[in-house]
């Protein structure tokens, strides 16, 4: 079941959902840059078969969602709360188990800090409450004096070198996309690169502008941190964290887990990235904190 909706400042958000409309919404909050197509389809299935109305969706910017000129319609994280909100209305959704995986996770905890009666839940994959740390290594900024950890090199030194070679060809920016989600993964498990590859070329297929998508690392950066605000959430929250997240090391989660105060943290032995991968250990934790 594919839907447009409208957005509060006029603009078109794609979604779609899996599973019956009569059953619990689970509302999919994808990362930064990517489309909501990097919800695996199976896993979307699984979820809506085990008695989920599952909804996922492009944020702005992204996929067949709209894309905005920045400088003239500037955004920050709030509005893609809104946009979030504008998507559980759209499916007439009065209250979701809010899922939200890195940025998506930003976004998950803003909902429900302002506006606690539409979360039942939330699960929190692969994210922080304070995302200064990464923003600041990852534009060049240096290492600032943050509480919490920056990124890994693999990561920076990726970043460092598509800057100072950047890819020209179609395929030279596949092969580097490829290599940069590669480093997302963590663990013994090979990153699942023929997945990876095939929904980078759907992504290319179905994206208006795929350049918009950098929109996102300067709304992010114009967004405060939730180092504080956290705590007001009162959700039941399942925080789930890869052991080698080489973004958003291991530490933002223990930081969120201590913080929220009906919360509890799974720690599996994956990166930042879990699509495929782990998938079915993801899967199992949500469905059982759902049911729970």
């Amino acid at each position: 079941m594919e839907k447009l909706i409208s957005t509060e400042d006029g603009l078109t958000l794609w979604s779609e959902a899996f599973g019956k409309p009569t059953d619990s919404p689970v509302l999919l909050i994808m990362g930064a840059m990517n489309q909501g197509i990097f919800w695996p389809d199976e896993f979307c299935q699984e979820l809506a078969q085990s008695g989920n109305f599952v909804i996922r969706y492009d944020h702005r910017d992204t996929g067949k969602s709209s894309t905005v000129d920045f400088q003239k319609q500037p955004y920050d994280l709030n509005v893609l709360m809104q946009d979030a909100l504008a998507v559980l209305h759209g499916y007439k959704a009065k209250k979701a188990v809010i899922v939200g995986l890195s940025m998506g996770g930003y976004i998950a905890q803003l909902i429900a800090i302002n506006s606690p009666s539409i979360v039942g839940r939330l699960v929190l994959i692969s994210t922080t409450a304070d995302h200064r740390p990464y923003m600041a290594a990852t534009m060049g900024l240096g290492n600032k004096d943050f509480s919490l950890p920056a990124p890994e090199d693999k990561l920076l030194d990726y970043i460092r070198a598509t800057v100072a070679n950047p890819p020209k060809t179609v395929l030279e920016v596949e092969e580097n996309l490829i290599q940069g989600w590669a480093i997302t993964y963590g663990g013994k498990r090979a990153a699942p690169t023929e997945q990876i590859a095939k929904t980078l070329r759907l992504c290319a297929q179905r994206s208006i502008n795929p350049s918009t998508g950098y929109n996102h690392a300067l709304a992010v950066s114009a967004s405060p941190d939730r180092l504080e605000s956290i705590k007001l959430i009162q959700a039941p929250t399942l925080i789930i964290h890869g052991k080698y997240d080489a973004l958003l090391p291991l530490a933002h989660a223990e930081y969120l887990a201590k913080n929220i105060p009906k919360s509890q943290l799974v720690i599996l032995e994956m990166g930042h990235s879990f699509m495929w991968s782990w998938s079915n250990e993801v899967l199992s934790n949500i469905v059982k904190f759902v049911k729970s």
